[in-house]
């Protein structure tokens, strides 16, 4: 079964999910798989590089050369992650890529818990996500990426508990260090805008340091835009 046949998670359950883990003190990780991820995946395995290098937007997203133990490393976190968002979208890039990908390295979306990939905008909507970060019990927020420095006093003003904030992510490889670093915050949530990353560092904050890690993509760019959560 390919991956629109496949049932995925609703915004409500995926922040129920988010919330029960949050209250059992458990890790999780909602990564998000688009084109980005679809390229980095497909390296020598789908696509040569030379075909993917003509992307001009893989450097902001955190490929910048061929990186085969960094494509291995994405594989292992997808197929480890609690909720994989997956891209619904039939440009050549997106789906149609993501089930080569998958194929190729042996993922199976049938064994996956999955949702849209734009599950960070829908979680926005009806004020999902917020409801859930300034409730009463407030969770601790970590912020990752680059954009969160700006980010950071518009989700103060808001009502989320911020206790750290780590940029710059400096490509796919960086992952480690990044969940490294997030070992010296006290946190709950870690917010995650790291492009490519993202994945990895969501999976190693969920599965190293047993809390919750939230693929944000390009919500934290619209909320600065808005200048509001």
């Amino acid at each position: 079964m390919g991956l629109r046949e496949e049932k995925l998670l609703t915004p409500n359950e995926v922040i129920e999910r988010i919330n029960l883990a949050f209250n059992r003190g458990k890790g999780l990780s909602l990564i998000r798989l688009g084109d980005g991820e679809a390229l980095a995946l497909a390296q020598e395995a789908v696509l040569p590089w030379e075909e993917i290098q003509k992307r001009s937007f893989l450097p902001y997203a955190g490929l910048r050369r061929p990186n085969l133990q960094a494509r291995d490393q994405l594989v292992q976190c997808i197929k480890a992650a609690d909720i994989v968002g997956v891209a619904m979208n039939e440009l050549p890039d997106f789906t149609p890529l993501l089930e080569k990908v998958f194929e190729a390295h042996g993922l199976l979306p049938g064994e996956m818990t999955l949702t849209n990939a734009c599950i960070n905008y829908f979680l926005m909507e009806n004020a999902l996500l917020k409801h859930f970060l300034t409730m009463e019990r407030k969770p601790r927020v970590l912020l990752i990426g680059n954009p969160m420095p700006r980010l950071k006093p518009i989700m103060i003003r808001e009502g989320v508990q911020i206790t750290g904030t780590i940029w710059p992510v400096m490509g796919l490889g960086d992952w480690p260090r990044i969940v490294q670093e997030a070992r010296k915050y006290p946190f709950d949530v870690a917010l995650v805008s790291g492009g490519i990353a993202a994945v990895c560092i969501c999976h190693g904050i969920a599965r190293d340091l047993g809390k919750i890690g939230i693929d944000f993509g390009h919500v934290a760019n619209e909320i600065i835009n808005k200048k509001q959560f």
